[in-house]
């Protein structure tokens, strides 16, 4: 027997699986397929062994992605401070690791655990710094697929702050870049199905049915299923379905998106469906279902509460942490000014002369940075401009990255303007003539003209007023 277990003990030896980079890769791939189904506890249980043998075989790849996976998967799962330490484990891993895209893969998951806080602001701040990074990147597709994430998040954070006009814009600007993509894979189509069914949802929000419904249709044509995830398409339809009092169908579409919000775990929307069907049944009088599914959305929203209370505070804490090293370099440059003050009564005759110098100095660096700011945005005008004349497809986007707030505002007056007025409305705003404008989207000049007078009646500017003016003057109220 002895002999036979001698034997038999290399076999078991050398048939250990041996930790390569391929079989990292392999596990990698096998965590996206858990991320698509929800399956967030066997993401993260697998990314833990990722991060275990990639740190033993030192692969800068596998840790880095190991460490992402595991800040997504507990920020899906409202631990946001189990997150956060993996996204500063992720940061420092990335040093080690030279791809563009680093800087903004941290940023959207730093907004999604800000934007779970609720704390939109700083999540759309983190968005915004992504839409200056994506322009780094040298891949012509990582940098659409980057920028399309980011809008997509973008639209997300401002439905969920009721800025329901900035939210669809980012969600059709998403689109549209998706669209331009010549080549089409499961990242791309995920990308726009979410978009879509967010202009669904934002329709919805401003009671918008038929507009949701046009959306709805849309999305279900994206050749994409998002597994367990697809409880939100459910959720929308029956939304639209109870706005319509179809109630029947509505309680069918919730009972099916609430068995997989079950199965991916995500709390926050099964408490979301609980309180819907819960209306619905009280609209059908059914009065035993209401008070069941009411019972269990005060019960789960009660938790989700306590959850939300702490979050918050480690949220809180990144933000603080996020901010310190400003506050450190003014903390010391406080105690520099305090020794210099000693100093001063002792030298009192060079201290002015100093002080006079230093605030001559200021004065002169603050001018410098003035004209240094000037000459930044007169240099983005100017990009803007030579853009718009080569009719290139990327103007729109670089318009609204240099003048951020011009086309909400925009749509704040007239939601339903089309993407080919708010690309008319920037060239006006650039100063183009309407013989500028038909000689570069190769349009006659009487077509110029007669969209002026459309826009007019379109935003009710008077006649009297100058257009360009107003235009102007749109971006500086």
């Amino acid at each position: 027997m002895m002999k036979l277990l001698f034997l038999f003990f290399p076999l078991l030896f050398f048939s250990q699986q041996k930790i390569t980079t391929q079989n990292i890769d392999n596990k990698l791939e096998k965590s996206n397929a858990f991320l698509f189904d929800g399956k967030t506890d066997e993401m993260i249980k697998l990314n833990h062994l990722i991060l275990k043998d990639s740190r033993q075989i030192n692969y800068p790849k596998g840790k880095s992605y190991a460490c992402y996976n595991l800040a997504l998967a507990y920020s899906m799962q409202y631990r946001y401070s189990k997150s956060n330490y993996y996204l500063n484990v992720m940061e420092s891993e990335f040093k080690n690791l030279n791809e563009d895209d680093e800087g903004i893969a941290v940023n959207i998951l730093y907004s999604m655990n800000y934007k779970g806080t609720k704390m939109y602001d700083e999540a759309l701040k983190r968005l915004k710094r992504n839409l200056v990074l994506v322009n780094k990147i040298k891949s012509d597709s990582a940098r659409r697929f980057n920028r399309i994430v980011t809008l997509v998040e973008m639209a997300k954070n401002y439905m969920e702050k009721k800025d329901y006009d900035s939210a669809t814009y980012y969600s059709r600007l998403t689109v549209e870049e998706a669209k331009k993509s010549k080549k089409t894979d499961t990242g791309l189509n995920t990308s726009l199905k979410i978009a879509i069914l967010t202009l669904v949802e934002t329709k919805i929000k401003q009671n918008k049915i038929d507009s949701a419904e046009y959306y709805f249709k849309s999305a279900q044509s994206v050749p994409i299923a998002l597994g367990n995830n697809e409880f939100r398409t459910f959720q929308l339809l029956g939304d639209i379905n109870r706005v319509k009092n179809q109630n029947d169908s509505a309680i069918v579409n919730y009972q099916k998106a609430i068995i997989l919000a079950k199965k991916v775990k995500n709390y926050k929307k099964l408490s979301e469906l609980y309180n819907s069907i819960s209306e619905v049944y009280r609209k059908t009088e059914e009065t035993q279902q209401e008070k069941k599914y009411q019972l269990l959305h005060n019960t789960l929203d009660d938790s989700l509460k306590v959850i939300e209370n702490e979050n918050l505070k480690d949220t809180v804490n990144l933000l603080v942490t996020d901010k310190q090293k400003p506050l450190a370099d003014k903390n010391n440059l406080l105690i520099l000014i305090i020794c210099i003050g000693v100093i001063s009564f002792i030298i009192i005759g060079f201290f002015i002369k100093k002080r006079e110098r230093k605030k001559n100095e200021i004065i002169d660096t603050k001018e410098q940075e003035t004209k240094q700011l000037t000459q930044q945005l007169n240099i983005a005008f100017e990009e803007v401009v030579q853009l718009a004349k080569k009719n290139d497809p990327t103007f729109m986007t670089r318009f609204q990255e240099v003048y951020p707030s011009f086309f909400p505002k925009l749509l704040q007056i007239e939601p339903d303007l089309q993407n080919s007025e708010l690309k008319f409305c920037a060239l006006l705003f650039l100063n183009f003539s309407s013989k500028d404008i038909a000689e570069y989207t190769f349009i006659r000049a009487r077509s110029a003209q007669t969209r002026k007078s459309r826009l007019r009646k379109r935003l009710n500017i008077p006649s009297e007023e100058d257009l360009y003016i107003w235009i102007k003057n749109i971006n500086q109220n």
